[in-house]
């Protein structure tokens, strides 16, 4: 596998080339010679993840990265042919990333032998310059032709390779989504511009140099996103494949909608699968075709493992250990995180975690249920581990706007199951309101007050929570499709940080 020419060094050489040229014509010197036909079809064989979100380790539905290292050595043994991609929202989102900034999951990419990866939203969750450091840890590029800052690409928009004799161009795609899908204060600056109009251009560039055009694109075929990977296929000609990201789609929700010739694939989310597509390149450099698939782990031998990951992976978790017991900030009060607590009524340690929300957001309030705390904290020092053994899902902190409607809607739901305890009960910051559990479920709500004055039903608020909440878990179905405003970090980094700040929880803080 030969890398041919990468877009930085392609431009630096243009104008040398195009003298060149230039002059060659002048003097009545013969063009260069047409690019030679393949000996014989050739098999290019694309490996891809998306959306793992730092599912690390591997259990009955999730492959886990040692996992995927196994298909990635099965299928370079077979063809060194093959090219390893991943789609993004890669490098944050449990603690095993989120307690090292990313730099966890660098590793584990590195030791699986990822070729490219394109940045997806909450790749930002730990600022620009973080992303820049980890991107300067990776052993591959990270490709984004629509990611700006002073007018300039913050990423290499393309690369080509020469595998197997067959020119490959491969460039990536974000999504404009992460202009609110990620902490805004960590992209300030930063322009995400049009996918469709910018792989327009990238296509335009690359012109004849390559064979095979890949484009990895973190862009997803949501419905409520515009534009989709779908607009994208059957608006740019030119693109052979395109590895999807960010709907979480699988690749049978993405052939069920998909009426264009270019073949786009997805696998899903957390590493429950993982994609495979065989592109025959004829003797005449043409696509004849692209056949995708997944690879679940059902597929795989139960005994398949990369032994050099896991290795990776193992050190990864022994030298946490220690990290996770590092303080964070103390209690004075013993913080009531109890299943039979917070699933029945509003504890301090719920209180908490909701006004941790407010804080990051703005928020007019926030709302978080009781099934998602899952221990309590005792009185004394907090720790990281402390924090993320009460929040282990990593859920992501979401504002939406919803009407006064909404609100109580959403009240009704988390009162509905009282007396008898349920995940959905909810825990609250700037709003309060009074329960009368002998009424009927639906009406038991009453003299709800946000910022202490009467909730209009028509007035529309802004409202922090999870987004398992926003996507309507729970049957807070009243969230679900309402557009996300802004996108924190998880909600177990929200708390850390609002813990660090108060130093001390009290209940004169709470």
């Amino acid at each position: 596998m030969k890398r041919i020419l990468s877009h930085t060094l392609w431009k630096t050489l243009f104008a040398a080339v195009l003298v060149a040229v230039v002059a060659s014509v002048a003097i009545g010197c013969a063009t260069s010679p047409a690019i030679a036909p393949l000996e014989k079809e050739t098999v290019i064989t694309i490996i891809h993840t998306n959306d793992i979100h730092s599912r690390t380790a591997p259990n009955k539905d999730q492959l886990g990265y040692e996992r995927i290292g196994a298909v990635v050595e099965t299928a370079r043994a077979s063809s060194p042919n093959t090219l390893v991609i991943d789609a993004g929202d890669t490098l944050h989102g449990l603690p095993i990333a989120n307690l090292e900034k990313g730099a966890s999951i660098t590793r584990l990419l590195n030791a699986v032998g990822y070729d490219y990866m394109t940045v997806g939203n909450h790749d930002f969750n730990y600022g620009q310059e973080r992303l820049f450091e980890l991107q300067k840890q990776l052993d591959f590029p990270i490709l984004a032709a629509n990611v700006f800052k002073n007018g300039q690409r913050l990423f290499t928009a393309w690369d080509l390779r020469e595998i197997g004799e067959v020119r490959v161009a491969v460039f990536g795609l974000a999504s404009p989504e992460t202009s609110y899908k990620t902490d805004p204060k960590g992209i300030e600056g930063i322009v995400f511009t049009d996918p469709v109009e910018e792989a327009s251009k990238v296509v335009k560039e690359i012109g004849k140099q390559a064979d095979l055009i890949v484009c990895i694109s973190h862009v997803g075929i949501d419905p409520s996103s515009s534009p989709t990977s779908l607009d994208l296929a059957a608006k740019v000609p030119g693109i052979h494949v395109i590895i999807d990201g960010h709907s979480h789609s699988t690749l049978e929700q993405i052939q069920a909608v998909n009426t264009t010739s270019t073949v786009i694939s997805s696998a899903g989310e957390y590493g429950k699968a993982v994609g495979r597509i065989d592109i025959t390149v004829g003797t005449d450099r043409r696509v004849l075709s692209a056949t995708p698939r997944l690879v679940t782990a059902a597929l795989l031998d139960a005994n398949a493992s990369s032994k050099a990951v896991k290795a990776v992976h193992d050190d990864i978790v022994a030298k946490q250990a220690g990290v996770l017991d590092e303080k964070a900030g103390e209690t004075a009060i013993a913080l009531v995180g109890a299943r039979e607590v917070v699933r029945t009524s509003q504890s301090n340690l719920g209180t908490l975690i909701a006004a941790s929300m407010l804080d990051v957001s703005g928020a007019d309030l926030a709302l978080v249920n009781g099934g998602g705390i899952r221990d309590s904290i005792p009185v004394g020092p907090i720790t990281k581990r402390h924090i993320f053994t009460v929040l282990p899902f990593g859920n992501y902190a979401q504002t939406i706007e919803v009407t006064g409607t909404d609100i109580l809607a959403a009240l009704e739901n988390g009162v509905g199951k009282l007396p008898a305890p349920d995940g959905r009960y909810p825990h609250v910051a700037g709003v309060t309101f009074t329960v009368d559990v002998s009424k009927a479920p639906g009406s038991r709500v009453s003299n709800v007050l946000i910022g202490g004055k009467p909730l209009e039903a028509n007035a529309t608020y802004i409202l922090a929570t999870a987004n398992f909440l926003v996507n309507g878990g729970d049957e807070y179905t009243m969230f679900r499709g309402k557009k996300v405003i802004n996108e924190y970090p998880s909600d177990a980094e929200v708390l850390l940080r609002y813990i660090q700040k108060l130093g001390v929880i009290s209940s004169d803080t709470l």
